[in-house]
C-alpha cells in the first residue's frame, strides 16, 4: 500500500484588505500594468468609470472616464501602444489611447457596437483583432491598422 504524503500547507483564506475609494456600483474590474505598475479599470454603468494605480498599500484614482451605460471594458496593447476599450449601452462604445506624456487615456475612436458585453484581443495571421461581443446585435471584429501619415 502506498501512502500519500500530507501537505504541510493548507488552503488559504480571503480576508478583507480594504476597499477602493469611490468604487460604488462597479460593473467590471480589469487590471493592466504600465511600466510595471499595477493599474485597475473600474467600469461603472451609472457615473464615470475609474482608472486607479496601486501605490504600495492602496489603489489611488488617476483618471475618471465618462462611461454612462458601460458594462464591458478591456485594456489591451498593440504595436507598443496601450488602449482601453469601453462599451456603452446608451451611446457609441469608445476606445481610448494612453498618452505616455500626460499619463492619461485620451479618446481615440468610437465603435458602433450594440449592447457590448465583452471585448477580447486576438492575434491571428499577423493581424490584431478586437472582438466585440454584442448582446443586442452582431458580434464584430475590428482589425488594428497602422497608418503611415508621413509625407513621401
Amino acid at each position: 500500500m502506498v501512502s500519500t504524503p500530507i501537505s504541510r500547507y493548507t488552503p488559504g483564506i480571503l480576508e478583507i484588505h480594504g476597499h477602493l475609494p469611490d468604487a460604488i456600483d462597479v460593473w467590471m474590474v480589469k487590471h493592466f500594468r504600465v511600466n510595471g505598475v499595477l493599474h485597475l479599470c473600474l467600469t461603472r454603468f451609472i457615473g464615470d468609470s475609474r482608472v486607479m494605480r496601486w501605490e504600495g498599500q492602496q489603489f489611488v484614482e488617476v483618471q475618471a472616464l465618462p462611461s454612462r451605460g458601460s458594462k464591458a471594458a478591456l485594456p489591451f496593447s498593440v504595436a507598443g501602444r496601450l488602449y482601453l476599450a469601453m462599451g456603452s449601452d446608451y451611446s457609441f462604445s469608445r476606445v481610448y489611447l494612453r498618452d505616455s506624456a500626460a499619463q492619461q487615456f485620451q479618446p481615440f475612436q468610437e465603435l458602433n457596437v450594440r449592447g457590448p458585453r465583452a471585448f477580447s484581443l486576438l492575434s491571428v495571421d499577423s493581424k490584431d483583432l478586437l472582438l466585440a461581443a454584442s448582446f443586442k446585435g452582431k458580434t464584430l471584429a475590428y482589425q488594428h491598422q497602422v497608418l503611415d501619415l508621413s509625407a513621401k
